[in-house]
């Protein structure tokens, strides 16, 4: 659990910071093609980088990679013992998101299917003629011109030729380049990381991109670029359009589409802003390694080589886990912790940090108090954690390791 928690915090940090960096600098630019290039890199970058592994050189000063591993620390969720007794059930935020989680792909991925069913269902039930050389999907019924893959369809009656031309060269566009091959990339993409806004924003960029791209290729067929405006501007649009998973020809927002075809060329040098993405690919890569650091760190003090299988570790591949996970150790900590009476008398509560190492076989070893509240809070934490039964051992390449764990008990009265 800890291990995916891990993934889509980093996959989802590198689409926040990719993305503002895509939009603020070259969100305005004409490269249209190179763009599209872009934001495919942003996808697959943002889901591969956590995988890319290297020992980053030990530098006792650098101050970002020691903040960065920071965010590594072992800290297990808080327990909040009160002198109020209950049997109710311990609520578990880590099961409820991941359930809510599973839940959202789930509806996204059930959705993404019944709309390729609709899509390919009405597609077969077509009819198919050709179009001035090209083969076509026509409907009787009104409308709205799109394609999917290498399927174009439109209500040839509701057009003149030039216009049903002019939308026909737009959508070949899109069959020829296999832009519905991104717009399902990027879904695929979105439902494993619904939760973030940033991705949702990426889609949209990457569909209008989509429609610059066709824009320009009508034009530069020959077309007249202000009849071709105002063909634009007669459209009657629908606003579901954005989210459909086939490329529309009536594709909001129209208001950007007339801005780019009437934009001066972006100067040719210009292209050279987009090596910027080096360095922030870079930082990103500096984060997903920060464990890579911390170990190397540890491996590099004056430890002799024979003791270096008693490093204890913040962060491993595999985190040591508690029997039946973490909600079978809450339920074990409000269980077994008791207020004690003597700190109730006085009035005392807070928060007692312990800090403790699971030992390679699983057992708790080594529990202190890292913030003390009163010497009876602080002994009951410290009774309650070295009780607890043997972990499941973290593992690094294979092998068990100790791994140290942080957990903050509160104490509160009623």
């Amino acid at each position: 659990m800890e291990t995916l928690i891990l993934y889509l915090l980093k996959v989802n940090i590198a689409f926040v910071v990719l993305y503002l960096l895509y939009k603020l600098l070259f969100g305005k630019d004409t490269f249209l093609r190179l763009k599209r290039y872009v934001l495919l890199l942003i996808c697959i970058v943002s889901v591969l980088y956590p995988f890319i592994e290297f020992e980053l050189a030990y530098d006792q000063n650098n101050a970002t990679i020691t903040a960065l591993s920071s965010l590594y620390d072992g800290l297990l969720p808080e327990v909040t013992i009160s002198t109020e007794e209950t049997d109710a059930p311990i609520f578990n935020w880590y099961h409820a998101l991941g359930i809510l989680y599973i839940i959202g792909i789930v509806l996204l991925s059930t959705r993404s299917l019944l709309e390729i069913r609709k899509i390919t269902r009405k597609i077969f039930q077509s009819n198919k003629t050709v179009i001035n050389g090209i083969k076509v999907c026509t409907f009787k019924e009104r409308t709205e011109p799109y394609s999917f893959f290498n399927w174009i369809c439109v209500s040839p009656d509701l057009y003149s030729c030039e216009e049903l031309y002019e939308i026909l060269h737009h959508e070949q566009t899109h069959a020829k380049e296999r832009h519905s091959l991104d717009v399902l990339f990027i879904q695929l993409i979105i439902i494993f990381n619904w939760f973030n806004p940033f991705v949702w924003l990426l889609r949209n960029e990457m569909r209008i991109n989509h429609e610059y791209l066709a824009d320009r290729q009508v034009i530069n067929s020959g077309y007249n670029k202000k009849s071709y405006q105002y063909h634009l501007i007669g459209l009657k649009q629908t606003s579901h359009l954005p989210v459909a998973l086939y490329n529309s020809f009536s594709i909001l927002p129209l208001k950007s589409r007339l801005k780019m075809l009437n934009r001066k060329a972006t100067p040719a040098f210009m292209v050279y802003k987009y090596l910027l993405f080096i360095p922030f690919i870079a930082f990103l890569l500096i984060f997903s390694n920060c464990q890579n650091y911390m170990e190397q760190n540890k491996e590099e003090e004056l430890i002799p080589v024979e003791k270096v299988e008693d490093t204890i570790f913040e962060i491993v591949e595999k985190m040591p886990e508690y029997p039946g996970g973490q909600t079978a150790l809450m339920r074990y900590l409000n269980s077994s912790i008791k207020y004690p009476l003597a700190a109730q008398e006085k009035g005392i509560q807070g928060r007692v940090i312990v800090q403790f190492v699971v030992s390679k076989s699983g057992v708790i070893t080594n529990p202190v108090v890292v913030r003390s509240v009163e010497e009876s809070l602080d002994k009951e934490a410290i009774r309650v954690i070295s009780g607890m039964p043997a972990w499941i051992p973290g593992e690094q390449r294979g092998k068990p390791v100790q791994v140290k764990y942080t957990v903050p008990i509160t104490f509160r009265l009623q």
